[in-house]
């Protein structure tokens, strides 16, 4: 009889991306197993787009919400659904308690806090495995004693969501169909974990005003409605460098949901992103893309793509992870010169070529 199988999701939209990497091993190992995604409403419609998904059951509870009452309805409600195995992916107490409180029977997870009790397959190597994929992955071979860090881990798929081309609606809502002519620039400029990760609005501009006068390409920043501010500052700045480019250059944040966002990504032929979960997106879409980490480390969560290039700091604070700089100067990110953006994402098209560019 097939496995039932239920993941407790990341909150985070890079997390959760980079979980399908897991999914994928899972159906490898059990191609007859059928998996249930327990994740945020905001997130269904990415995991619709995952092929090894097979159910995806809302996680009603907000960020760092506790509520002990409804966390026992969860686990009874899940229970009623006769799940054999559980993998719970965040490293929270109260993210396995659902899977406790259902009684389901294998509940897989790092030891995270302290989660003796919640949890009765538990991996305890966490610092072993550098790169957050790789102890997502991890996971699947807790029954192993070879799998031992990140050197033994048997190779794995990287995230690939299923794309669809933008509906022509789409295109005239965003005043894009004029646009089709020409290769996209996405602009990954916002970050919702702070100003640390946030490359300077000026250098955003200058690699606008290149590939638009330079290159030919029509320059779309994406983002939430969080990043208009953002956007209105680099359009602020293109005004200056270069304002005869400013028809060529888009602001869509907050204009697309999800998957929008997604299929708006994949018609893209390149990309500039800071770390954030816009940048897995653009690495699952398989899109050239350089990326931006100043306070945080390419360690950790790297965009998983062959297609990506890493700008990293090299101050001797760095990484800090902090949400912002103390010392207010921002040299991690300022010393990420748009110069070498530029050049190397013009070195990423001509290994990635494509006819669309002019």
């Amino acid at each position: 009889m097939a496995a039932r199988i239920l993941i407790i999701s990341p909150s985070w939209l890079g997390d959760i991306i980079m979980s399908q990497s897991l999914l994928h091993v899972i159906k490898t190992q059990e191609p007859d197993a059928h998996i249930s995604v327990y994740a945020p409403a905001y997130a269904h419609c990415i995991l619709e787009r995952m092929n090894e998904v097979d159910e995806i059951l809302t996680n009603p509870f907000a960020h760092k919400e506790f509520n002990l009452k409804l966390r026992y309805a969860e686990g009874k409600r899940l229970k009623e659904l006769h799940f054999d195995r559980a993998y719970i992916l965040p490293n929270s107490f109260k993210s396995a308690l659902m899977p406790f409180f259902a009684h389901i029977k294998e509940r897989i997870g790092f030891k995270g806090e302290s989660r003796y009790l919640v949890l009765n397959r538990m991996r305890h190597d966490k610092k072993a495995f550098a790169r957050m994929v790789e102890r997502y992955v991890a996971l699947a071979y807790i029954n192993d004693p070879q799998v031992k860090d990140s050197a033994s881990l048997p190779a794995f798929a990287y995230p690939q969501l299923k794309l669809q081309a933008p509906a022509p609606e789409l295109l005239t809502k965003l005043g894009l169909e004029a646009e089709q002519q020409r290769p996209w620039l996405a602009l990954g400029c916002g970050a919702n974990y702070g100003p640390a990760k946030l490359w300077p609005v000026e250098f955003f501009a200058q690699v606008s005003a290149h590939f638009i006068t330079q290159r030919g390409f029509a320059v779309l920043a994406l983002g939430s409605n969080k990043d208009h501010d953002t956007v209105e500052q680099i359009k602020a700045q293109l005004k200056i460098q270069a304002p005869h480019a400013l028809q060529h250059f888009h602001d869509i944040a907050g204009q697309t949901d999800l998957t929008e966002a997604l299929d708006i990504v994949g018609h893209c032929r390149a990309a500039v992103c800071n770390d954030s979960g816009l940048m897995h997106t653009v690495a699952a879409a398989g899109v050239p893309q350089v990326c931006l980490f100043g306070s945080t480390s390419t360690t950790y969560t790297p965009p998983l793509s062959e297609k990506a290039v890493c700008l990293e700091s090299t101050q001797p604070c760095h990484p800090c992870f902090a949400r912002t700089c103390k010392y207010g100067t921002y040299l991690c990110l300022r010393e990420l010169a748009p110069e070498q953006v530029i050049s190397k994402l013009s070195e990423l098209l001509e290994r990635f070529p494509d006819s669309k560019e002019s």
